[in-house]
């Protein structure tokens, strides 16, 4: 007991106020759960928001990176009926979020320094708000520009301010993989043979999207970074995740996808010093996937035999008007129409297709800014701390070809968070070490 007492006399009265404070916070955030529980089962919105809000607050303080893999997902999460007497996931996550990244601004060290590329990204947020000036649908105007420059820039600004460290990257793909498994694991099957399996009240593409994005967590992250014996267990969420891509049936993301994985292969094999281990676990995947693909595909395999016979021009270029159109109203309006033009003159939301939506939006400087954007976030991943075949590069560079090459067939750029996500997180590779500098120092 006396010894207790002299250690504890030791500690710092502020450190052990601190420990002190931190073990009530986490007693706090469980508490949270059980909450938020309690509600769920009792269908009561009020408790069950009281539950998300409680987790959502202390989370922004003991696990930042909660906040940030959850504000990704909250979209395909809300649709979820065990969801249902929770209030609007987005904002609520996005309110976390946005107490996360302010704690960490009064840390020390604060917030780094943003790279001069953000300068394009704000230059597309003044873009977009100045174009509802011109806008021929000034309500459609209004909510789009709004959200972009709140909801979905938030997914932008996050990990430049939140990741700083491999441990912060490391925990952040770790949720993603956990929320990427909850949403495969929770999808249902899709009410028309063209949608095999969707997320609840969503569409194929969502559920195609977040089980890409735990996929390329997984196989260019987390099974490079970890060096235990155990590692192997990744292989587990993995397959689930690549089933479920499959199975989803959208061909954009599948695409984009095997274009990711290639390159995850690819680096992985040229970082690795015994270039037999990676060849055959690429190979092994490869032959796996042209093996067991109709199998595994159920009833998606007739969209993907529509493609790979050539009968698949028709469903393959459904959109093409879309995207026509979108090129007709770029070339007549050099300017742009202004945000929310396109749905006014087409009346379709948008023409599937980012940089398509830019130019007839924004005009000649909105696609510009959109495309320097993107290529500096490609070469912002080559400059990693450790080099270009560094986790850290191979994972951006992998998210970037995953996010725009489904902005190519699907999306819209002003509330398509998880591509803004890529783009901050590929320009914030650059300042991710193994420790953060403050904590160095």
């Amino acid at each position: 007991m006396a010894g207790a007492t002299a250690v504890g006399a030791l500690v710092p009265r502020s450190a052990r106020g601190a420990s002190d404070g931190r073990a009530l916070a986490w007693t706090g955030f469980g508490a949270g759960f059980v909450i938020l529980g309690i509600g769920l089962v009792g269908n009561s919105r009020v408790v069950a928001g009281i539950g998300a809000l409680l987790i959502g607050g202390l989370s922004a303080f003991l696990t930042p990176q909660l906040t940030l893999a959850f504000y990704l997902v909250a979209g395909a999460l809300k649709g979820a009926p065990w969801l249902a007497g929770v209030p609007d996931l987005t904002v609520i996550t996005a309110g976390a979020l946005g107490v996360a990244m302010l704690v960490q601004a009064r840390k020390p060290g604060g917030i780094r320094p943003f790279p001069t590329a953000t300068i394009l990204a704000i230059g597309m947020v003044l873009l977009v708000v100045i174009s509802v000036l011109w806008s021929p649908a000034p309500d459609i105007a209004l909510e789009r520009s709004f959200r972009f420059a709140t909801f979905t820039m938030l997914a932008f600004f996050a990990p430049l301010v939140l990741i700083r460290t491999r441990g912060d990257l490391k925990r952040l793909m770790w949720l993603l993989v956990a929320a990427s498994m909850l949403i495969a694991l929770t999808s249902v099957p899709g009410p028309s043979p063209n949608q095999p399996r969707v997320i609840p009240g969503g569409s194929e593409i969502e559920l195609a999207l977040y089980s890409s994005i735990g996929l390329v967590a997984i196989a260019g992250y987390l099974l490079i970074v970890d060096s235990s014996r155990w590692r192997v267990l990744w292989l587990v969420p993995a397959v689930v995740l690549a089933n479920t891509l499959v199975q989803a049936g959208s061909r954009g993301v599948l695409i984009a996808s095997i274009a990711a994985l290639f390159a995850i292969g690819v680096m992985a094999i040229a970082r690795s010093r015994t270039k037999l281990v990676p060849i055959g676990v690429f190979s092994v995947a490869v032959i796996a996937a042209v093996v067991f693909a109709g199998q595994l595909s159920g009833p998606a395999a007739t969209k993907y035999r529509g493609v790979v016979s050539g009968g698949g021009t028709v469903t393959l270029g459904k959109r093409n008007f879309l995207v026509r159109d979108g090129i007709d109203l770029a070339l007549r309006y050099p300017l742009g129409r202004g945000v929310g033009g396109y749905e006014f003159e087409t009346r379709f939301n948008w023409p599937h297709n980012i940089f398509v939506e830019a130019a007839a939006e924004e005009g000649v400087l909105g696609l510009a800014l959109l495309v320097a954007l993107i290529l500096a976030a490609a070469r912002s991943a080559f400059r990693a701390r450790e080099g270009p075949l560094s986790p850290e590069a191979i994972l951006a560079l992998a998210l970037l070809i995953v996010m725009v090459g489904d902005c190519m067939v699907s999306s819209t750029f002003t509330t398509f968070r998880p591509l803004w996500f890529a783009i901050g997180l590929a320009l914030a590779v650059p300042m991710v070490g193994r420790r953060d500098e403050t904590e160095r120092a």
